[in-house]
């Protein structure tokens, strides 16, 4: 049986060492790899514009080469960003433990659309065991396709406002992924499947 980890007691989610060594070794992995194809860029644009040879073979291919190698840039670019608003909620916001449910039939402008078990289980509120639904969330990364895990709904961290969206991993802070809140088609449904009295937003 799998022991859970249990939700960090700090006054934010960044203070947990575990979450700051997983965010930190994420970050650390998207930085070097911008560094890499911005030095490759950097690389080409030199001889490009100083190497100098007869056939000017070398300079015209590196030349050519400049425009497909920025575009090298962007998906890194947008990683950075997108780390710097993840360690935003973080330093913000505490962890707190949720319950996931994927919503296949939700309408998500990009991501998986989700929606958020909160308080349940006498972890947090109300303690009866039964948890408050947000409304349906689009989960994502910073990439265009964002693969969804399916270890989430088995139990989640939340950071975040339930109403403004956050941030969301597996137990121990490592997975991040960030989520906002998004319309979606057919009313909310619990984890058994059940309407949720939670209604969502337009």
């Amino acid at each position: 049986m799998k022991v859970a980890i249990p939700v960090p007691l700090t006054k934010c989610a960044y203070d947990d060492p575990a979450t700051r060594h997983a965010f930190e070794r994420a970050r650390r992995g998207v930085l070097i790899n911008l560094l890499l194809r911005a030095g490759v860029w950097l690389a080409l644009l030199v001889v490009a514009k100083v190497v100098e040879t007869d056939s000017q073979l070398v300079e015209g291919t590196a030349a050519f080469l400049l425009v497909p190698a920025a575009f090298l840039l962007v998906g890194p670019a947008k990683a950075v960003r997108w780390m710097g608003l993840v360690q935003g909620v973080l330093k913000s916001f505490p962890w707190q433990r949720c319950d996931v449910v994927r919503r296949q039939d939700a309408k998500v402008g990009g991501g998986t659309g989700v929606q958020l078990g909160l308080g349940g289980r006498g972890d947090s509120g109300s303690g009866s065991g039964e948890p408050d639904w947000t409304p349906v969330m689009a989960a994502r990364t910073w990439r265009r396709r964002t693969r969804w895990s399916s270890e989430l709904e088995d139990g989640a961290w939340f950071a975040g406002d339930p109403e403004q969206g956050g941030v969301i991993a597996h137990p121990g802070g490592h997975g991040l992924m960030t989520l906002r809140p998004q319309g979606a088609l057919g009313a909310p449904t619990s984890r058994s499947g059940e309407r949720s009295p939670y209604a969502t937003k337009s």
